[in-house]
């Protein structure tokens, strides 16, 4: 299953930097959009331009609904005018064109949370060239971790490597999303954490309904803090889904868990200490009506779990680890 992208838009044309933090969501769901005006809309059909999202292979996409007005693409000195119902294949520093507004994407990276758009704040004092270029380099960073967007002064922005500038993708159809997690490599580094932190905090749900007579993924963010879960879909959705097994999170937003550490697991354990495939504990979400649903809780990696399903299956809950799981 593909994760949310962080991104921010950068307006260009200006004469001050004016940077939106925003979240692109995985297949065409009503999220990050622009209208026909170049304007960001989030979760909106109103006038709509385009449309940013993820594929199912982890690229960032932009698409044209059939009868909207005319969006450029340009990307190092090419031009691309974006056809109908196609989608395009955008990387980071790519720059739209709609009406007479012009933006500029940054990709982030995967967002810890779905979120609506927002803008970046401005400093409040003027640094030098070389002081911006070291200060950016730190907030850079750290936001590419966090999966936020930070505002990138235009002074340290890198000049394009000097090869052939990279064609740009335009495909066929989009290739239909899996529920199968990515598999991530371990990274190097990464500070301890026991077991009961790692499960602790903000999970990724997905899955999918049928919105409009098309089977489209719904995503939000399931949280256990302690003995409780809440959960917040990105949207609303009107329509059934396609095998009702995360129905109890939309039905019931909010309850209680029972965690169940499994065989010699235990809460305090380092979650490194374990290996790949491993099953950590049961996961069991009580409301109003008793208990609504049961999962076993397995590691990916050392930096994901996820709730067990089989494969193919249209739903997918799992939680990134790492620096946002530091405590």
């Amino acid at each position: 299953m593909p994760q949310p992208l962080a991104i921010c838009i950068e307006e260009l044309g200006s004469s001050e930097a004016r940077y939106i933090r925003c979240v692109a969501l995985p297949g065409r769901q009503p999220g990050l959009r622009l209208d026909k005006t170049g304007q960001v809309l989030w979760q909106s059909d109103d006038d709509v331009s385009c449309e940013l999202w993820v594929s199912a292979d982890e690229r960032l996409i932009l698409y044209r609904p059939e009868g909207a007005d005319s969006v450029t693409l340009d990307r190092a000195g090419r031009t691309l005018n974006v056809p109908y119902d196609k989608p395009v294949v955008v990387i980071d520093q790519d720059q739209i064109s709609v009406g007479a507004r012009r933006v500029r994407l940054h990709i982030h990276g995967e967002a810890p949370s779905v979120a609506a758009p927002s803008p970046l704040p401005a400093r409040s004092q003027p640094l030098g060239r070389l002081a911006r270029a070291l200060a950016a380099t730190a907030v850079i960073g750290a936001a590419v971790a966090a999966g936020g967007c930070v505002e990138q002064p235009i002074e340290v922005q890198q000049a394009p490597p000097a090869v052939a500038t990279p064609t740009i993708e335009v495909r066929l159809a989009p290739p239909a999303p899996t529920a199968a997690p990515p598999v991530l490599s371990p990274t190097p580094g990464v500070s301890k954490n026991t077991v009961l932190q790692s499960i602790q905090g903000a999970w990724t749900a997905s899955q999918v309904y049928v919105v409009s007579g098309k089977r489209t993924w719904i995503t939000g963010t399931l949280t256990i803090e302690g003995n409780a879960y809440t959960f917040k879909p990105a949207r609303q959705v009107k329509g059934p889904s396609v095998q009702g097994k995360l129905d109890l999170l939309f039905d019931a937003p909010q309850g209680q868990v029972t965690i169940a550490y499994l065989g010699k697991v235990k809460p305090e354990d380092a979650i490194e200490s374990l290996a790949p495939g491993d099953t950590l504990a049961t996961c069991e979400f009580r409301a109003k009506s008793g208990v609504v649903g049961k999962f076993l809780i397995k590691l990916q990696d050392s930096k994901s779990l996820y709730l067990q399903s089989n494969k193919g299956d249209l739903w997918s809950v799992k939680k990134q680890l790492g620096a946002a799981n530091q405590q």
